[in-house]
């Protein structure tokens, strides 16, 4: 409703239409518009009506003498205002037109009940009516006299708990869609090799090229979600990645098939930063840490399930099935995400207060301009010139390749052309350790949060930089899983030992997600989602490009041995880069141009 700057009087409010016929009634009574049947005489509306009343003067003197015979009437002695006048007749007065003058009884009659009645009446109504005139939005003082609504807050902080937590697990699974549908293809790899004819690098690039889409997908999701809101945008980019799929599944050459894969990537990338936005929209910074590991934890595992759900469907069915069941499962998400609100605030404020919105005069050219310029680029400028986001992104480019590396590698262990030569079932389930271990590092995640409160408390206010405490563990563990893969895959040693080197790679992976993604929330409130949509560019580049060496890297090193050996120094070389963040973090927030950890 249209908030109003004017006053409120009785009229006004009486005159809502939500009033009840009742409540009307009484303002008539009080008004002097409606006459007792048992005292015609309160139909009088001035003060020569009344015998032996002829000015203000006389009724003083009435009233005066009166002051002894009106408490025997109610039952209670009746306080006077300052002005000499019994309270009744003033809050009459208040309510009453100006023109206008309340009639006194005559000395000879006496009030019984319903005289009673209107005193106590018009008590309550002067002090609604005070009340209500100091509120000057007449929308919530309607919203607060009528019991038939309820006045509450539109701020997603504000929400129910439990509704905030079913939209988090929500739009969490459009996380793990988006990263299950990356490597659920490799399961039937071998097939769609032998259909189309691909090398080594091609097969890989199926993946890469889903992954490259990711790269594209962010720049034009990201800065929409932050004009029209997360919802509309989560609703367009869903119907348009089952459509692709379909174009997957259809494919008639190679060409298709990639190009498919590439649109694929890029409509199912807008899960990976309005997801996360999503939840920094719905949960204060002091309440963000658990609900963000949903956001760190899908990643992870839908590319752990991804290969066995290739291989299953592969086995029974030919493989245009994989990509009909993601165009399917695309579709159930779209009714998913019906069921999830609008949470970006300034989206909300906009819809609630239309009327206040002044047109725009600019031209649609110039509007075009400004999307292009302003919007679109934003995220390519913050990766270019956000010194936080700059390091966010070469940290979570390096891990995130490093990732799908070892999700290519990892059948050079276990596969039909590794060491151990399991078929394409088994290898798809060596991959779950890397689940397990994503779970074991969110059991522990709490831990961290309690230090980020810790620090909070000390300081007064939030630091963001106590985010980062995860990342510290992050080098450590994915350097002794490449070691411990690398030098135990040999057949002398069950490939039960092998695989379990993907419990702390995938602790890792969850680990540098919460850290830098939480970090990033706290530090960019409104412009979360271009933050995460930089860090999102980044890692898709590399993710798409650097696992396409691997095969080469693998027959040019002499062995998986010394490339995983090779991987982990490279690894122990950045682990500096979030203990220095963590010291001056605060210095490069203050020089941010988006003021970053000013929500």
């Amino acid at each position: 409703m249209p908030s109003s700057k004017v006053g409120l009087d009785a009229d006004t409010l009486m005159a809502d239409s939500r009033l009840s016929s009742r409540a009307t009634l009484y303002h008539h009574w009080l008004d002097g518009r409606y006459t007792s049947l048992r005292h015609p005489v309160f139909a009088s509306s001035s003060i020569g009506a009344m015998p032996g009343v002829t000015s203000k003067e006389d009724m003083l003197r009435y009233n005066r003498s009166r002051q002894d015979m009106e408490p025997q009437a109610c039952g209670k002695s009746l306080v006077t205002t300052n002005d000499n006048l019994p309270r009744w007749a003033a809050s009459e007065s208040r309510l009453s037109k100006p023109s206008e003058t309340v009639a006194t009884p005559p000395p000879s009659m006496t009030m019984d009940i319903d005289a009673c009645f209107a005193i106590i009446i018009g008590q309550v109504a002067s002090l609604a009516a005070r009340n209500m005139a100091s509120n000057h939005d007449l929308g919530a003082a309607v919203n607060e006299t009528t019991p038939l609504q309820f006045a509450r807050s539109n701020h997603p902080f504000d929400w129910p708990a439990r509704h905030k937590w079913i939209y988090t697990f929500l739009v969490g699974l459009t996380m793990f869609n988006a990263s299950f549908a990356s490597t659920a293809v490799n399961g039937a790899g071998t097939r769609i090799v032998k259909q189309y004819g691909l090398s080594r690098e091609e097969m890989v690039f199926i993946t890469g090229s889903f992954i490259g889409g990711c790269v594209a997908g962010p720049i034009v999701w990201a800065p929409l979600s932050e004009m029209y809101g997360r919802r509309p945008v989560g609703l367009a980019s869903m119907v348009l990645y089952s459509i692709t799929n379909i174009g997957c599944a259809l494919a008639p050459s190679k060409f298709v098939l990639f190009s498919s894969r590439f649109l694929a990537g890029a409509c199912a990338s807008s899960a990976f930063s309005n997801a996360a936005a999503v939840i920094t929209d719905l949960f204060p910074p002091p309440l963000r840490s658990r609900p963000m590991i949903v956001a760190s934890l899908a990643p992870l595992l839908g590319p752990c399930f991804g290969p066995l759900f290739g291989a299953l469907i592969s086995t029974d069915l030919r493989w245009p099935f994989v990509f009909w069941v993601l165009g399917a499962v695309g579709l159930v998400l779209e009714g998913v995400l019906f069921c999830v609100p609008e949470t970006y605030q300034p989206v909300i404020d906009a819809r609630m207060n239309t009327t206040a919105r002044a047109p725009s005069s600019a031209t649609w050219r110039q509007r075009i301009r400004i999307f292009v310029l302003i919007n679109l680029g934003r995220p390519i400028n913050m990766m270019c010139r956000e010194p936080i986001v700059v390091c966010a992104t070469f940290y979570l480019s390096l891990f995130f390749s490093l990732m799908y590396l070892f999700f290519v590698s990892w059948p050079l262990i276990f596969g039909p052309p590794g060491i151990y030569r399991l078929d394409t079932v088994y290898t798809g389930i060596t991959f779950l350790p890397m689940a397990v271990g994503g779970i074991l590092a969110a059991a522990l995640l709490p831990l961290c949060d309690r230090y980020y409160r810790k620090r909070d408390m000390a300081a007064g206010t939030l630091v963001p930089e106590a985010r980062l405490l995860p990342t510290f563990f992050v080098a450590p563990l994915v350097a002794v899983g490449l070691l411990w893969a690398g030098w135990f895959a040999r057949t002398s040693i069950p490939f039960e030992v092998t695989m379990l080197a993907g419990i702390p790679i995938g602790a890792a992976m969850v680990l540098v997600f919460q850290g830098w993604i939480s970090y990033l929330g706290d530090c960019y409130r409104l412009y979360s989602s271009s933050a995460i949509a930089a860090t999102v560019i980044g890692r898709s580049i590399s993710g798409a490009t650097i696992p396409l060496a691997t095969h080469r890297l693998h027959e040019k090193l002499g062995g998986i041995a010394y490339l995983y050996t090779l991987l982990a120094g490279l690894v122990i070389l950045t682990a500096p880069m979030p203990y220095l963040v963590f010291r001056f973090g605060d210095r490069l927030r203050s020089r941010s141009m988006y003021r970053p950890g000013r929500a």
